[in-house]
């Protein structure tokens, strides 16, 4: 049986590390596109609200109707610089953890070679034990047939 690898546990510690990482990083991606939904439906909202606009002014309005509607469509436009830097902030969160869950895997792997070499070097130990142990038998029953002395 192979002797257990003696660096177990980091290699078990660098697996949850990266599990954590990518659990994080599907977290930022959802954020990110949440982010980007609500400036679509901030941008459609507003193109909404600019074809109302030209359908009263079509038909007549009244100035402080016009004034409101100019009013409401600035806020949107805020609104929507606003959100266009939380998309941006969302993507750089995303764009950061994405380099922290590659750092991560990184080092799994590198654990991991370790392991799978360790674990070539315990079958070849095996393995050559196994091979003695036959050798010694082989011995035994060739020393047991060979006939003593001359005849």
């Amino acid at each position: 049986m192979p002797r257990r690898f003696p660096l177990q546990p980091l290699l078990e510690l660098a697996q949850d590390h990266s599990d954590a990482a990518a659990r994080d990083l599907h977290k930022l991606k959802a954020a990110w596109q949440e982010a980007e939904e609500k400036l679509g439906q901030l941008a459609a909202y507003r193109e909404d609200y600019r074809n109302r606009l030209l359908q009263a002014t079509k038909v007549g309005m009244q100035a402080n109707s016009l004034k409101d509607f100019h009013l409401f469509l600035g806020k949107l436009e805020t609104a929507i610089r606003h959100q266009t830097e939380e998309v941006a902030r969302c993507k750089k969160r995303w764009d950061d953890g994405k380099l922290v869950w590659q750092a991560r895997q990184r080092k799994l792997k590198a654990f991991d070679t370790l392991s799978q070499r360790h674990l070539r070097s315990e079958l070849k130990r095996e393995d050559k034990q196994e091979q003695r142990e036959q050798d010694e038998l082989s011995g035994r029953d060739f020393e047991r047939k060979e006939p003593e002395g001359p005849v």
